[in-house]
């Protein structure tokens, strides 16, 4: 069974398309087998893949018209070592996508409603953690943020004080934009420039918590 990625947020714009598309393109780099779930009704990271530049296959398996259950055997019948979700907002797909995930990604950007869908987020991941014996790993990434300012590293010392692990902080950076104008992952677009190097060292450190840890059980009904 592939692992599982979940990117999920409680709220839109804090740039989860970006990330789950950044980060499937630098696993895709390393050798992985890689799909990306485009589980969202705004279809984002399907309109990323349409000019047929990426280097992984996107697909489009949404929830909202569906079960659980159902959503969830589509996604464990891709054929992937390694699967990213793309979640939409809403507490339901949130806590599917989790439920399913080995390792859950959370961005968040210096904003005050950022902080509080994060402790929203952070509620559904513990309510799975409760209905499952393995471990469920989490990683809290802040996310268009510029840490020489105070703002940036306020936001920083705000999401270490949910006792999760916080990654390294990524950029607003333009490069992200114009991967996306283009159809390409930023490890495609702009190698070696600093976004692409904020997405190797999210990817090492996402590497390092999955291997670290075994493969939870599924939820109890």
């Amino acid at each position: 069974m592939a692992l599982v990625i979940t990117v999920a947020q409680r709220k839109g714009g804090v740039g989860k398309t970006t990330l789950a598309i950044s980060l499937a393109g630098e696993l895709d780099k390393r050798g992985r087998k890689v799909a990306l779930i485009d589980s969202d009704t705004q279809r984002s990271a399907s309109h990323w893949a349409e000019l047929g530049n990426l280097y992984f296959p996107v697909y489009q398996i949404m929830l909202a018209k569906q079960t659980i259950a159902s959503w969830a055997s589509h996604v464990r019948a891709i054929p992937a070592d390694c699967v990213v979700i793309d979640t939409a907002p809403n507490e339901r797909e949130v806590a599917a996508s989790i439920a399913l995930g080995d390792l859950i990604l959370v961005p968040c950007s210096a904003s005050g409603l950022d902080l509080e869908a994060t402790a929203r987020t952070l509620s559904i991941i513990q309510a799975v953690r409760d209905q499952r014996k393995g471990p469920l790993g989490v990683l809290l990434v802040p996310n268009r943020i510029d840490r020489r300012t105070l703002e940036g590293r306020q936001l920083i010392e705000e999401l270490q004080g949910f006792g999760e692990l916080v990654a390294p902080a990524i950029g607003d950076r333009t490069a992200f934009v114009r991967a996306f104008s283009t159809g390409q992952a930023i490890a495609d677009f702009a190698p070696g420039e600093p976004a692409d190097l904020e997405i190797r060292y999210l990817c090492d450190l996402v590497e390092n918590v999955l291997s670290h840890q075994p493969k939870p059980k599924p939820a109890r009904r």
